[in-house]
């Protein structure tokens, strides 16, 4: 009969589990937690955390577990989620696995390979990100069936991909009812480690909260000998015990077990943990050492394999191991009790004995194809040419499932090993220049582009365009890709340009499309749409010809936007919406989101507002379906908003921003979104709102060649200054925003410049005449838009207010707004050409109409700023603005005014200030209204003048 090794019961760790408990309470009540459990190896993290999965479960929370693999020469992407998500199906029924699946569940076959198959090939690097966002959904609707823990242990061997999506979770999944507990030695966790800053970057946020596990005390110490002798212990065996365990309760049950004779320091723990493994039959201590070698993945069919003992001899020596907890039973496997007998029992292998246990592994693995397991076996092993071969299989591996960090860094292995190896080429499967293609392509995926563009340039010092032109091209397109993603797009063309030169027209029909496809995008975001259509136009003829319909799709795609930007609405359109329907019909994901982003953003162009927000709230929609929640979606809201706004549909415009603002994202991916939020403040006359939102935008603006970003970031900042009164920072960015697209074709937001502009000169009694001509000029070079001619034409009613304002011009501009259906617009024009009706004495009944129309519209969309304006004109004028006909029955004009401001929610003082009136006036008129509507308080007059219309 063995002695027990642990404590039955949990000691000196009840705060860290009511913290856990709460936490648990907070996910049931429908919030989402993130738990760090950090501490030093054997402190008791593990035994935290399974004492808490017992009382979850007993919660009737679903609980997932899973851990990080101790792969030193390389990580399985994944491996803690793909671990923990395995028992999915046993966990829920049919109906709930479909539902948790979603709509595209081959798309997670990344981290749910048994279930889902292998994931299908994708070209691009954003193929990652649409996993992540997959991923998102599926533990958000799991959550959603009853409260979920995902529990993720050994987060000091994370992978960079997993370490990427548990950062994405943390991040957003804020109201979805799931708790992630994750473990890790804080010991091995450094500065340059990766998860160092995670961890630190989450709990800045406010997106994770860390428990520090400290060594128990020594009546702790005293009570978990107790539990473990099951007497109590004497006085002097705890004081020893303390000292020498120092509080870590695997080293006290270690020290235990070894008995009392072990006289070995903590420093030497080692030799007290291979104590107890020496005491057993040889055959056990074969499996211990086999298990510590092969890691966590261990099961029996391998560990017979490695030890080469008869069922009956891995039987008895497999419950020896497990009865004498040290070796612990995982799923379907086995894996020593505790990391630290791991490492002691494999660093007590001889050389030579080390290599034939990883040759063993390695050869057993070898029948289940490429992994990065075989290929570090291989590595330890010393054999440096299967393990090259292996860590070239292994990245192949990794992409496939969008893991591009753990790609790059076995490409790169295989790199270092490619000297070692005679054969490489014939190892490897490919050439040296290849490889290292490869490898910057992973780079570029993954974001490394100085990485990237070093590897691509190597390639290139090997490869000699004369003989390899293909080659050499396939280095240039890769090359213009890098450049992209570095936001270098003139780089970008000029690579493409480049490979298109190499490549023989008569071999190569489907690359040159491709490139010339690739080259076209670049192009149109310089705002260089004729080249852009030009080069587009040869790769939808080329690709239509080899039958090649993803590149053709991507092409029109792009010559739709360059198209409607060159004045060619109707056919722009076109394009757009075969793009559309031609990615729908490949189930082009990519493609669909990417069309929806352009095809809204033509709409509103075109001036088709109501339009461009039907389509856009259906992308936004389906984007998030499709798991594109952090780019084409958030660009399809930026451009849906910018719609939603311009019709006045406000409280539509809250709602989507609220749905899409929680999403994590860099500020460029987020820009449109933040605009137009921004844009919907001013309105309002929010200028903190606004400031908030453009402060966001500065960096990204300083940093980015876009040419439609900083245009319009610049014509929001010059409204922001209009709005605070400060001319002189308006005048700035009016004219920042104009040098801005100087020179370029993107000019349909010059117009909207001048106009701001020509206000401030008319504000400040300056000169207009010259942004009037630049006005001018670039409406007559820019193709033809509804919303550009109307600020033009509005640029020109500006000006009138420098001499003689034009009332009929003013009236003009308001009809052109009306008919688009911008009413904010056109209630700003009434609002001038009332202003202008009174400047030349006009006729006064004109323009009461005139601003009675525009005070209507304002207090419909709670448009502050001009509300202000419209406010001060009538005082000044003293105008009624509510019609004495309109009037509450039994109260002057005077009163009806109060009681219209009051209904708005207006204090006292707000309204003498507003009415240009004292205080003490306004709380007379109060209480007359109040006496001759025969109602109780201010609440009660507010309710029945909105009731009575």
């Amino acid at each position: 009969m063995t002695r027990r090794v642990s404590c039955p019961t949990l000691i000196g760790r009840d705060a860290e589990l009511d913290r856990l408990d709460a936490a648990l309470t907070q996910a049931q009540g429908g919030s989402s937690v993130l738990l760090f459990v950090a501490g030093d190896a054997g402190i008791g993290k593990s035994r935290l955390v399974a004492t808490f999965i017992e009382r979850a479960r007993r919660r009737d929370a679903l609980v997932f577990t899973g851990g990080c693999l101790d792969l030193a020469e390389g990580a399985a992407p994944y491996a803690p989620f793909v671990a923990a998500l395995r028992p999915l199906a046993d966990e829920l029924t049919a109906e709930e696995l479909a539902h948790v699946l979603g709509e595209a569940p081959r798309e997670l076959g990344a981290l749910l390979p048994e279930l889902c198959g292998r994931p299908p090939a994708r070209r691009d690097g954003a193929e990652r990100g649409r996993l992540y966002e997959l991923a998102l959904g599926l533990f958000q609707r799991m959550a959603a069936l009853r409260p979920a823990v995902l529990v993720l242990e050994d987060l000091h061997w994370i992978d960079p991909a997993s370490a990427d999506l548990l950062s994405l979770l943390g991040a957003n999944l804020r109201r979805a009812g799931l708790l992630i507990v994750g473990t890790y030695r804080s010991d091995e966790v450094g500065r340059d480690h990766p998860l160092h800053g995670t961890v630190l970057e989450l709990e800045r946020s406010g997106h994770a909260e860390r428990i520090e596990l400290a060594g128990l005390s020594r009546d702790e110490v005293a009570a978990q000998v107790a539990g473990i002798l099951g007497t109590r212990p004497a006085t002097r065996q705890v004081g020893s015990l303390f000292d020498r365990s120092e509080g870590n309760a695997f080293f006290v049950e270690e020290l235990v077990a070894a008995g009392p004779t072990t006289k070995e320091l903590p420093a030497s723990l080692r030799e007290v943990l291979l104590t107890r493994v020496e005491r057993l039959a040889p055959e056990t201590r074969r499996v211990l050492r086999a298990v510590a070698t092969i890691g966590r993945v261990s099961d029996e069919e391998l560990i017979a394999a490695v030890t080469r003992l008869s069922p009956v001899e891995l039987d008895d020596a497999l419950h020896e191991a497990v009865a004498h907890r040290l070796l612990v039973v995982t799923g379907d496997g086995y894996d020593v009790r505790h990391a630290l007998l791991r490492e002691a029992l494999h660093a007590e292998l001889l050389p030579g004995e080390r290599a034939r246990l990883h040759v063993a592994v390695a050869t057993a693995l070898e029948k289940r194809g490429p992994s990065a397991e075989l290929a570090r076996h291989w590595h330890a092993a010393g054999d440096a040419a299967r393990a090259l071969s292996g860590f070239v299989g292994a990245a192949g591996a990794a992409q496939a499932t969008y893991a591009w960090a753990v790609a790059l860094a076995h490409y790169e292995r295989a790199l270092r090993l490619w000297p070692e190896v005679p054969d490489a080429e014939s190892r490897a499967g490919m050439p040296h220049p290849e490889l290292m293609r490869r490898a910057a392509d992973a780079a570029t995926a993954a974001g490394e582009v100085d990485r990237a563009a070093r590897l691509a340039e190597e390639a290139m010092a090997e490869v000699d365009p004369a003989t390899a032109p293909a080659c050499a091209a396939s280095l240039w397109t890769l090359m213009g890709r890098i450049r992209w993603v570095a936001g270098d797009m003139a780089g970008a063309s000029a690579a493409y340009d480049k490979a298109i030169a190499l490549l023989p027209a008569e071999e190569s029909a489907r690359e040159r499309a491709r490139v010339r496809g690739l080259q076209g995008h670049a192009l149109m975001i310089q705002a260089r749409y004729r080249e852009s259509v030009a080069s587009c136009r040869e790769a939808i003829e080329a690709a239509a010809a080899v039958g090649a319909r993803d590149i053709e799709g991507h092409a029109r795609n792009t010559m739709g936007v360059s198209l409607g930007m060159l004045g060619e609405v109707t056919t722009g359109l076109s394009e757009l919406a075969e793009a559309l329907r031609s990615a729908k019909e490949r189930d082009d994901a990519w493609e669909i989101g990417r069309a929806y982003v352009n095809y809204t953003d033509a709409l509103l162009w075109a001036g088709d507002w109501a339009r461009a927000a039907e389509v856009g709230m259906e992308g936004v929609s389906i984007c998030r379906g499709l798991g594109y929640g952090r780019t084409t979606c958030l660009c399809a809201a930026g451009n849906t908003l910018a719609a939603l706004i311009r019709l006045g549909r406000w409280s539509d415009a809250d709602r989507l921003a609220g749905e899409v603002m929680d999403i994590e994202a860099p500020p460029w991916q987020r820009w449109g979104v933040t605009l137009a939020m921004a844009e919907l403040q001013l309105r309002r006359g929010d200028g903190e709102g606004a400031r908030r939102h453009l402060a966001s935008l500065a960096e990204t603006v300083d940093r980015t060649d876009g040419i439609d970003l900083a245009s319009a970031y610049h014509a929001c900042r010059a409204r922001l200054a209009i709005l605070d009164k400060d001319l002189s920072a308006a005048r700035t960015h009016v004219r920042a925003g104009l040098d801005v697209i100087r020179g370029s074709e993107f000019t349909r937001i010059g117009p909207e410049l001048c106009s701001a502009g020509i206000l401030v000169e008319a504000t400040v009694r300056g000169e207009a005449e010259p942004l009037l001509e630049e006005c001018r000029e670039l409406l007559a070079a820019m193709p033809a838009t509804p919303e550009a001619e109307a600020y033009a034409l509005q640029a020109e009613a500006e000006a009138t207010r420098l001499g003689t304002p034009d009332p009929a011009l003013w009236r003009s501009v308001t009809e052109v707004w009306e008919r688009l259906g911008e009413a904010y617009r056109a209630a700003y024009c009434r609002f001038r050409e009332a202003e202008a009706i009174l400047a030349v004495r006009g006729p006064r009944d004109e323009a009461v109409e005139a601003l009675r129309a525009s005070w209507e519209t304002i207090g419909a969309l709670g448009a502050g700023g001009v509300g202000q304006n419209v406010e001060d004109l009538a005082r000044r004028a003293r105008l009624d603005l509510v019609p004495a006909e309109e009037s509450v029955p039994g109260l002057t004009a005077r009163e009806a005014e109060v009681l219209t401001l009051l209904s708005s929610g207006r204090t006292n003082r707000q309204i003498a200030e507003t009415l240009f009136i004292s205080e003490r006036t306004v709380g007379v008129h109060v209480s007359r209204i109040l006496r001759k509507l025969g109602v109780p308080n201010r609440g009660a007059a507010a309710h029945l003048f909105r009731a009575s219309g």
